[in-house]
């Protein structure tokens, strides 16, 4: 490029800044219409039944502040079932219609069984840890191994709470 081709375009660059300055500004006539004015909507005919039908007495009971209509009960809303038996009615079957009480006497006897084993098997893991003693290490601390006999007895108790309730239910479930 040379220099008469670089004063060239400099002019016009500078000739062009110069109208825009000089160029009037929009007038509000010659903006461009963005919003159209839509016709205003109609009102609903009125209903005709109005004039036809008589108006039911309305009455204000004295306990309560809710209007109620002569000859009419007000309605009760339907209740809703909470989030849990929603949840409960979706998930458990549809109850058989005919249940065979011999099968349903036989399954109460295997479900008591079971719960009495597991009972003695929670009794025993309770015998066992409860009836440890301290450790005999040397190099425990004795707060060390008291907190270690604490954990052992509660462990213990938990156990034998566990396996007790368990020999409940099975005895409820092995009563006739």
């Amino acid at each position: 490029m040379n220099a008469e081709t670089a004063e060239l375009l400099d002019s016009d660059l500078l000739k062009d800044a110069e109208a825009t300055a000089q160029r009037p500004a929009l007038a509000p006539s010659d903006e461009i219409q963005t919003a159209v004015r839509l016709p205003a909507i109609t009102p609903p005919p009125p209903a005709p039944a109005t004039a036809t039908m008589p108006l039911p007495a309305v009455s204000f009971p004295p306990q309560s502040r809710v209007p109620t209509m002569s000859g009419h009960r007000p309605e009760v809303p339907a209740s809703r079932p909470s989030w849990l038996q929603a949840l409960l009615a979706t998930t458990f079957p549809p109850p058989a219609a005919t249940l065979d009480p011999e099968a349903a006497r036989l399954a109460r006897r295997r479900a008591g069984a079971g719960f009495v084993g597991l009972a003695l098997a929670f009794a025993f893991v309770a015998m066992v840890t409860g009836l440890r003693g301290a450790p005999d290490d040397p190099s425990i601390a004795p707060v060390v191994a008291a907190a270690l006999v604490l954990s052992h007895a509660l462990v213990a108790l938990g156990a034998g709470a566990f396996s007790f309730g368990l020999l409940r239910m099975a005895e409820r479930l092995l009563r006739d």
